[in-house]
């Protein structure tokens, strides 16, 4: 869990990291995410640069692959 309530928990999302990227992986870690905002960014996929430090982001390579997963 986070420390505070200004950040995330990218624990709950850890096994999306190898996945291909589908709505429905975004969907059920907006599920096991608890009411917290969860997006996917990536070359395939637009993007603001506003911080949000309880967001969970997904992030993908050119082929769609979760290769990470950050608070913001």
């Amino acid at each position: 869990m986070p420390d505070t309530p200004d950040q995330c928990d990218i624990t709950i999302a850890q096994y999306t990291v190898g996945q291909r990227y589908t709505p429905q992986l975004l969907q059920e870690v907006r599920a096991l995410a608890n009411g917290a905002p969860v997006r996917v960014t990536g070359p395939r996929h637009a993007s603001d640069r506003k911080r949000v430090p309880r967001r969970i982001s997904l992030l993908t390579n050119a082929d769609n692959i979760i290769v990470s997963i950050q608070c913001g």
